[in-house]
């Protein structure tokens, strides 16, 4: 039987991030050309115009229309094939090494609402802030950002225009991390073969939800997007390795930000954990946000199938976003009880709890109510929108990724 070769992934930390005529990275010092990302995202035929800027922690800025956040990362051992068919050539992602910059993140906005594509609902705010009191409230807030604010061409339909928005993005981030190649981490995480281990260590998967419902609400994979796709079996590497990219836009604080995919916590810990207290028996990728109950139905199952075929004993299912994905993930929990896998489900608590609950799910962890408010606050300096909610309070629906439902962010709720 052929082994797949170990995905490493190399950290280097940047102390400080500045402007300059090159892009260059020596000594935790990040130096970045902002007018060749402007003119590399410029060059995405739907993209009318960019402007970038660099925030830091701290800062009074508020930057809003969040689209998605990327780590930088490249595949140092092969740079075209980073995040493969999504931006790279494809190829299997999850092997060779892989360079991160940590403490930095290339942060796509557009005023969607002001598009020429923009639908009758709308899209709710997304924000990160730099400072005050939301600024915990993001993983973001804690980063020193580059910041890109992209207008698309007004000729351009959505599905165009979002896929000029996650390349650029994507090459940003790319363009950023192959300053590293060549140069020595700080570390070097090392993630191999799963599930083999030894001993009498009970088996569990991943069923990560994820939604795609058409342009501007999708997920891709390798880029590719998910809607209409049957629960599949992916390598947990190819998750961490830019497989899985983001591309949906609403609802900011339950989506899943393709960082979140790139550095997934959930993914790392049971990684961590396997050979010593479980064996890490895979990840399997399911919609959410499914439109008829027959469709919710089959998911659940074939999902429960899957992971019944890996022979997982437990499993911990994600969310994606809130309300209707609550169902799904419900009807997973007892599609995979009734095969006799124990099973775990994060969920956000929205509307003053959960829109869907089954007797089977008697192992929840919520990751926050999305309807807190949080504080007024009145930044220095708004990024990507004429308007923000300056000076009154927000909801924490409104941060990119403040309740993420892949076990990425510290915040969850409890009685009061």
């Amino acid at each position: 039987m052929s082994v797949i070769p170990p995905l490493e992934v190399a950290t280097f930390e940047v102390a400080e991030v500045s402007s300059g005529p090159s892009t260059s990275f020596e000594d935790g010092r990040l130096v970045v050309d902002l007018d060749a990302l402007c003119e590399g995202a410029a060059a995405e035929p739907a993209i009318s115009r960019v402007a970038a800027d660099i925030v830091r922690p701290g800062e009074s800025v508020r930057i809003a229309n969040v689209l998605d956040a990327v780590e930088p990362s490249v595949r140092a051992d092969d740079p075209a094939t980073t995040f493969p068919g999504a931006l790279g050539r494809l190829a299997p992602a999850g092997r060779g090494r892989s360079n991160r910059l940590s403490g930095v993140a290339v942060i796509p906005v557009c005023d969607l609402n002001h598009t020429a594509f923009a639908d009758e609902e709308g899209f709710e705010d997304a924000f990160v802030d730099m400072d005050g009191p939301g600024a915990d409230r993001s993983a973001w807030g804690a980063t020193t950002n580059v910041v890109l604010t992209i207008t698309p061409r007004e000729d351009v339909d959505a599905a165009d225009a979002d896929r000029a928005f996650r390349r650029a993005a994507l090459r940003a981030a790319r363009d950023l991390a192959s300053t590293t190649i060549g140069m020595e981490p700080v570390g070097v995480e090392e993630f191999g073969a799963h599930g083999s281990s030894e001993g009498d260590l009970p088996r569990v998967a991943a069923i990560l939800q994820v939604g795609s419902e058409g342009p501007l609400l999708d997920t891709f994979y390798y880029g590719h997007p998910m809607l209409g796709m049957s629960p599949t079996l992916a390598d947990p590497r190819e998750v961490l390795a830019g497989a899985l990219t983001n591309g949906a836009y609403d609802w900011a604080s339950s989506r899943n930000p393709t960082a979140f995919y790139q550095r997934n916590t959930l993914i790392r810990e049971l990684f961590a954990a396997d050979g010593d207290r479980i064996r890490f028996v895979g990840v399997i990728l399911a919609l959410g946000y499914l439109n008829t109950a027959s469709e919710k139905q089959r998911s659940a199952m074939l999902a429960a199938q899957l992971a019944s075929q890996l022979g997982a004993e437990g499993v911990v299912c994600t969310t994606f976003e809130t309300g209707n994905s609550h169902t799904d993930t419900m009807l997973t929990v007892r599609a995979c009880e009734s095969l006799g896998i124990r099973t775990c489900a994060l969920v956000t608590e929205t509307n003053g709890g959960l829109t869907d609950h089954v007797p089977e799910a008697d192992c929840l962890v919520s990751t926050g109510n999305e309807d807190e408010l949080v504080a007024a606050w009145t930044p220095e300096r708004v990024i990507g929108a004429a308007e923000a909610r300056v000076g009154e309070p927000v909801p924490l629906w409104a941060y990119l990724g403040a309740t993420s439902q892949m076990g990425d962010m510290p915040w969850t709720a409890v009685p009061a």
